[in-house]
């Protein structure tokens, strides 16, 4: 069978071709013509030679290569093609070792244990399928598994990103608003820090107002009416003015003499007089009595400002020394030519008495009088309005402290909002990193899942390979075998039986069923392995 076996295997012929010429300018490097595999050589793998090799990243490239030497490129070629050789002929003495292994196994045992052996390979070949089959049955099912993993990690990696694309939108936003929000408290504490200032000017005034009202409870003031009399009087700041404009009143009728008609007369500007009656006040009636038909009627007037008589010095404005103007309210429709209209009893009214004088100096003082008084009053109306802004600034301020205790909570909640926003998005950062983990260990491990596939789909492949390459010897001792003894396989003597009838005469049949009989009851007791 060796014999058989050897004439079957070729020797390798050799390369066609003319042989190409020795080189003449260098000697042939016997080194790499070894047959010592175990460090490859450079014409085993086929690379360059060092001097082909081309030059390191770091250097710079020559501008022209270097010309190639031709006996250099055919040792390199002998080498290649002597390696190869080399590689063809190990192979070969490998095959022929495997061959004759497996030769000297079964030349050395019988048919029994040839067929025993065969079949137990065959069930250990069966065996292997079977557990190959379950494992890939397994490595099917993970693979699945983790397949569905990946998809929801996936899934879950899509959400984290829009849920961190909507965190990056509000924390935009939350950023503007904070700086909005730091911009209007500041500007709140500017207006702050002046209306301080400003309050605490105003207390220092109304501090010196209140120990001068303190100091000064009552105040003179003068009344004057150009025409009549100029009289002082002491009146409290609390004190409605209607008093002072009843005492006024009385002290000109009670200074003045009732005229007749037709007559002439007057009273002194500082005269005494009779008893008279309360006079209506800016053509009012007194708060206590009514006015009678022959009462007089004054205006009074202060810094340009007609008084009410229900006002008090403290809100009119008046300090001490000022002066109040009091101009007689008379009926000018009196007087000759209206007998005829009137029918009723003739009012009593009071004649003027003019003080003109002629010496200019009194002119001009008097006018200057007037000017001072005009001026003063005009001051003291300015005082007022300035007071009544500075109220008004008050009430601003109180507003502006308003606004900013407003601001101030609404800061407060926004910053709630970003601390609960913020945790929210570490609770949502420490889900997405620890999902990632989950991601990245689902990954590693169908890997290894599909590692572990191919390495037993690699194993399954050797173990096909190295019991078809032992079976293969087998094979040709049982087909050689086969007529010899025709126990030892049914199927095969079968088969031969199938070819024999098909090709053998009649008289080989007959003989072949005349064996057939004692050989049944030996072949029913083998094993059926096929």
């Amino acid at each position: 069978m060796n014999g058989t076996q050897t004439a079957t295997r070729q020797a390798k012929p050799p390369p066609t071709g003319p042989a190409p010429p020795p080189p003449t300018t260098t000697t042939p490097n016997t080194a790499n013509t070894t047959t010592n595999h175990a460090p490859k050589t450079n014409g085993v793998h086929g690379t360059a030679p060092a001097a082909q090799q081309p030059p390191p990243k770091g250097k710079k490239k020559n501008p022209e290569p270097a010309p190639v030497d031709p006996s250099q490129m055919y040792e390199t070629l002998k080498n290649k093609i002597a390696a190869l050789e080399e590689d063809a002929v190990h192979e070969e003495e490998e095959e022929r070792k495997f061959t004759e292994e497996a030769q000297d196994t079964v030349s050395g045992l019988s048919e029994t244990a040839i067929h025993s052996k065969y079949i137990e390979l065959f069930a250990e070949l069966k065996r292997v399928e079977r557990d190959h089959a379950k494992e890939k049955q397994k490595l099917t099912k993970d693979k699945d598994a983790a397949k569905g993993q990946l998809t929801k990690a996936n899934q879950t990696k899509t959400k984290m990103e829009n849920l961190a694309r909507e965190l990056q939108k509000d924390n935009k936003r939350l950023r503007e608003d904070s700086k909005r929000l730091a911009s209007c408290v500041e500007e709140a504490q500017e207006e702050i820090s002046q209306m301080k200032t400003d309050m605490a000017r105003r207390a220092e005034r109304v501090k010196i107002q209140d120990s001068k009202y303190r100091e000064m409870p009552d105040i003179v003031v003068k009344v004057n009416c150009k025409y009549r009399a100029e009289l002082f009087f002491k009146i409290s700041r609390k004190t409605k003015l209607s008093r002072l404009f009843n005492a006024w009143t009385e002290r000109m009728e009670s200074g003045a003499a009732p005229l007749k008609k037709g007559g002439s007369g007057g009273t002194g500007a500082n005269g005494g007089g009779g008893e008279g009656k309360a006079a209506s006040v800016n053509g009012t009636s007194g708060p206590e009595k009514a006015s009678a038909p022959g009462s007089m009627q004054f205006v009074f007037t202060h810094a340009g400002r007609v008084m009410d008589a229900q006002m008090t010095p403290e809100e009119a404005g008046m300090e001490d020394g000022d002066e109040i103007l009091a101009v007689e309210m008379m009926d000018l429709t009196e007087g000759a030519g209206t007998e005829e209209l009137d029918e009723g009893p003739e009012p009593v009214r009071q004649k003027l008495k003019k003080n003109w004088t002629d010496n200019p100096r009194e002119a001009r003082r008097t006018v200057e009088e007037i000017f001072e008084n005009v001026v003063r009053e005009r001051l003291k109306e300015v005082f007022r309005q300035y007071e009544l802004r500075e109220r008004h600034f008050e009430c601003v301020i109180r507003s502006k402290e308003l606004e900013v205790l407003l601001s101030r909570a609404r800061a407060a909640e926004q910053k709630q909002l970003v601390e609960g926003e913020k945790g929210r998005a570490d609770k949502l950062e420490e889900e997405n990193t620890s999902l990632r983990k989950e991601l990245e260990e689902a990954q590693n491990g169908q890997t290894m899942l599909i590692d572990k596939l191919i390495a037993c789909c690699k194993e399954i492949l050797l173990t096909n390979i190295r019991s078809g390459e032992f079976f293969k010897p087998l094979s040709e001792v049982k087909n050689s075998l086969a007529w010899e003894d025709p126990c030892s396989n049914r199927g095969y003597v079968r088969r031969d039986r199938e070819r024999t009838t098909r090709s053998a005469d009649a008289n080989e049949t007959i003989q072949l069923r005349a064996k057939a009989p004692d050989q049944k009851e030996s072949m029913d007791t083998e094993r059926d392995w096929d």
